[in-house]
């Protein structure tokens, strides 16, 4: 588990990653969130929907030991029920991100709703990928 600070330099490239799959996927950010305790997760909240399920809506989800997931909302609690999984690394570059999805709509994208066996990572190496999307945040490419 990665520790991260609110507002630390962690949380802010977390924000930042977000931001910019989102910008790639043309999702405004109030369709994302995140949060970095207990875990670090996000969730982006997708306007398209998949033939095979008309009816549910589609999301991702990114937590620090699957990676992404895309899954579809089920039922009035909206539970997550997921589809496949993007795969390691668990912090892919933004554009394998955008790819995943567009795939996945294609239709491109086989289920595979089993979580990955992501390769050993130390909470220090996923840290310092975070703070590496916080200064890009720094430098205005927002």
């Amino acid at each position: 588990m990665v520790e991260i600070e609110v507002e630390g330099p962690e949380d802010r490239g977390l924000r930042q990653y977000l931001r910019l799959i989102a910008r790639r996927l043309g999702i405004d950010l109030e369709s994302c969130w995140y949060e970095c305790a207990p875990a670090a997760t996000a969730y982006i909240a997708l306007d398209e929907r998949l033939p095979l399920h008309p009816d549910n809506d589609l999301a991702l989800v990114w937590d620090e030991y699957t990676g992404w997931c895309a899954g579809i909302e089920v039922g009035r609690g909206a539970e997550l029920v997921a589809l496949t999984y993007l795969g390691p690394p668990v912090l892919p570059s933004p554009e394998a991100v955008t790819v995943f999805v567009s795939d996945l709509i294609a239709g491109r994208r086989p289920d595979h709703p089993e979580p990955p066996d992501m390769p050993t990572q130390g909470g220090d190496d996923l840290a310092d990928l975070l703070a590496h999307y916080a200064v890009g945040e720094l430098a205005g490419i927002l």
